[in-house]
């Protein structure tokens, strides 16, 4: 009896890992050839599954030789994992290609009538529907993720001892093996859920700002460091500094609820400006009122049109204070990665400069290295 649980168990364990794995995979795959339909994206998946439940039947076969144990065995372990991925595919092509495959493996067995097939067809649609319409349904909730295949292997069962008069033991040594693979594949599950989501919790806020919701230095650095090393004379990499214009003053006269204001305001909207112009472009804050973007694949023309619509984009924002509207200006400065820079903090250094030298010259402007462009 033990031998059939952890069987089981490891089995059914092992395959939600595989899922995982494909699903990735798929996902990664969809990115890189920018598919969108659901059935495309899911097909590497619907494959090795395929030839996973191919396999078994094949696998089941040689060991129908052996004994009754192994063969329902290997069929409990294959309910399972048909359950699971009608529980937790999303396309319904997917679905249905291998409900077919399933079926067709189970047919392998002759055990396949007209009202088997339509009792299976049935029972797999509720699983898919109940998945993806029912209120409330979550991988994460025990009575809509992990009764209804439990439900269904306990009739499954029923069936078989009835039908076949199949020895009772190996009718309760089978379900109570398929009931603790799916609790502990729903616990298992539950918990590595809540630690990705820890997880993913902690990494944006070691990543991004909390005031201003945008990058945060730390991510500056690192981000830099390697736009910088991938840099070449064919993909320039271009750095841009800018600063609010007179934030202490905002501060002082407005309060600091309208200096925080001022810096949500400016860093989301450029931001958004420039995630419109190119997915690669982000706004990270580098200090109180200081941010930076980094420009990768961006030639010196490019460049300078970025920091005119940057400072066209800025000078659009406002703010609502006590005493009214608070429009919005900051000054730029910019550079490009050159052959004789050492690494990349002489690069950013001269942007920075470049900064200081368009706010000494009346703010509200931008200078390409030593070059003030016009106000």
């Amino acid at each position: 009896m033990l031998t059939v649980i952890v069987f089981t168990l490891l089995g059914g364990l092992g395959y939600t890992v595989l899922f995982g794995l494909l699903e990735n995979f798929s996902a990664k795959r969809a990115a890189a050839k920018h598919t969108v339909g659901q059935f495309q994206q899911a097909l590497p998946l619907v494959i090795a599954v395929s030839l996973l439940l191919i396999a078994m039947r094949v696998i089941n076969k040689a060991a129908n030789a052996q004994g009754m144990q192994e063969y329902w065995l290997l069929i409990n372990l294959q309910l399972l994992i048909m359950m699971y991925t009608d529980l937790m595919i999303d396309s319904f092509f997917a679905f249905l290609i291998l409900k077919i495959v399933d079926g067709i493996t189970f047919a392998a067995t002759g055990a396949m009538t007209a009202v088997v097939w339509l009792v299976f067809i049935i029972v797999g649609l509720a699983l898919f529907y109940e998945s993806h319409y029912a209120r409330g349904w979550s991988p994460d909730n025990p009575w809509l993720f992990a009764l209804p295949p439990l439900v269904i292997d306990a009739g499954f069962w029923l069936v078989i001892r009835l039908a076949y008069h199949t020895q009772w033991y190996l009718v309760i040594i089978n379900f109570v093996s398929f009931t603790i693979a799916m609790l502990v594949i729903f616990f298992n599950g539950r918990s590595q859920r809540s630690s990705e989501q820890v997880m993913a919790r902690l990494t944006h806020e070691t990543q991004f700002d909390a005031l201003s919701g945008v990058r945060n230095w730390a991510m500056f650095q690192n981000d830099l460091t390697k736009a910088y090393a991938k840099a070449t004379t064919d993909k320039p990499l271009g750095v841009m500094t800018f600063d609010l214009d007179h934030f202490k003053s905002i501060n002082d006269e407005h309060g600091h609820l309208a200096g925080n204001a001022a810096l949500k305001a400016a860093a989301q909207g450029l931001d958004a400006m420039l995630q419109n112009a190119d997915p690669h472009y982000h706004v990270y804050r580098t200090g109180g009122e200081e941010f930076a973007v980094i420009l990768p694949n961006t030639t010196c023309t490019q460049a300078k049109q970025i920091g005119l619509n940057a400072l066209a984009c800025m000078r659009g924002l406002q703010v609502a204070t006590q005493a009214g509207t608070l429009n919005l200006t900051a000054s730029f400065g910019m550079t490009l990665a050159q052959v004789d820079d050492r690494d990349a903090t002489m690069t950013f250094r001269r942007a920075d400069q470049a900064l200081y030298l368009a706010k000494n010259a009346g703010r509200d402007r931008l200078a390409i290295d030593k070059n003030i462009l016009p106000a």
